[in-house]
């Protein structure tokens, strides 16, 4: 399947926007990816345009991993911090604050940004084991190609994050 630069660049929006939503790096790349995941479950939009599938990690999409790792669009929109940290720099702000100003009449975008915020609220908090607890008994059929989720779903980790 090709990929048109301009569903890179939507793509690179919904990274974008996930990260300008709060004043604070995502925790990393993983976390990013299953964000998105679970916003793509709430919003046909974003579903319609990020395709995941299921991966050693749970829901993967490889565009959005080449995205992070080498932004074709607006290089300088975040940097990779330490520990994987993804943060907006202040270029990225102004980007994100123009995209907010062209949408902010619409409603449905102002739903979204709010999605966005709550799933990073809720998402960021957590660790990498604990997201994909999450993602795993919420989505079973990501288990599939996974290395980890056995072990993650043990009855021991089970107990420990009860």
């Amino acid at each position: 399947m090709v990929v048109s630069s301009t569903e890179f660049c939507l793509k690179f929006g919904y990274i974008l926007l996930l990260l300008g939503v709060l004043d604070k790096p995502i925790p990393s790349s993983l976390h990013l990816q299953k964000e998105l995941f679970v916003l793509s479950q709430a919003n046909p939009k974003i579903k319609k345009k990020i395709c995941f599938e299921k991966h050693y990690y749970g829901p993967y999409s490889q565009d959005l991993a080449e995205l992070v790792k080498d932004p074709m669009y607006y290089k300088e929109a975040f940097n990779l911090g330490n520990f994987g940290k993804i943060i907006i720099t202040d270029e990225g702000k102004k980007i994100f604050l123009n995209i907010v100003e062209s949408y902010k009449d619409k409603s449905r975008f102002s739903e979204l940004l709010a999605m966005m915020r709550m799933t990073r609220e809720l998402y960021d908090k957590l660790t990498k084991n604990e997201l994909l607890f999450l993602i795993y008994i919420t989505y079973e059929e990501f288990k599939e190609k996974s290395k980890v989720s056995k072990s993650i779903l043990s009855r021991d980790n089970r107990v420990r994050l009860a």
